[in-house]
């Protein structure tokens, strides 16, 4: 079984939601200031600005919150895994919401047409909130089991 540093998975977690911010001002860029028409491209490229730097911030919270967990304390196994777990859902979902997007800008680019990218965004975005409930989940049994240490001495 391999053995993943916490370390390891908060830095890769947040470099993966800084693409994730990088690219909604990428995006926001794109968005003409009159669009033509009824404006419902740029709606809907407003709405994916606005995906893309939710999910890069809440992977860089997810990061944050494993990496200070892990260099302040010496969180038990379950607390541990739980917020590895959930920073690796948070920059698994970058991949899954951002890489799609990536991949098709790139195929237009070469090869002059989009390319369809399948399930990726609804399995990302049901990841969301896997990361943030594993989380939440992780910080709160370290807290408590903390608390309960604390009181023990």
């Amino acid at each position: 079984m391999v053995d993943f540093r916490p370390r390891s998975v908060a830095l890769g977690t947040a470099l993966l939601g800084a693409v994730s911010l990088l690219t909604a001002v990428v995006l926001l860029t794109t968005i003409p200031e009159n669009p033509p028409g009824t404006g419902f491209a740029a709606g809907l490229t407003g709405i994916f600005v606005l995906l893309y730097a939710v999910v890069g911030l809440l992977a860089l919270v997810e990061a944050g919150v494993l990496g200070l967990v892990t260099r302040l304390w010496e969180p038990a196994e379950w607390p541990r895994r739980l917020l590895m777990g959930g920073a690796a859902a948070g920059g698994l979902a970058v991949v899954l919401l951002v890489g799609p997007l990536l991949v098709s800008r790139l195929a237009a680019t070469l090869f002059g047409r989009l390319v369809p990218v399948g399930n990726a965004l609804e399995i990302g975005l049901v990841l969301v909130p896997v990361g943030i409930g594993s989380t939440a989940l992780g910080l709160a049994l370290h807290l408590v089991e903390h608390v309960r240490t604390r009181a023990r001495t």
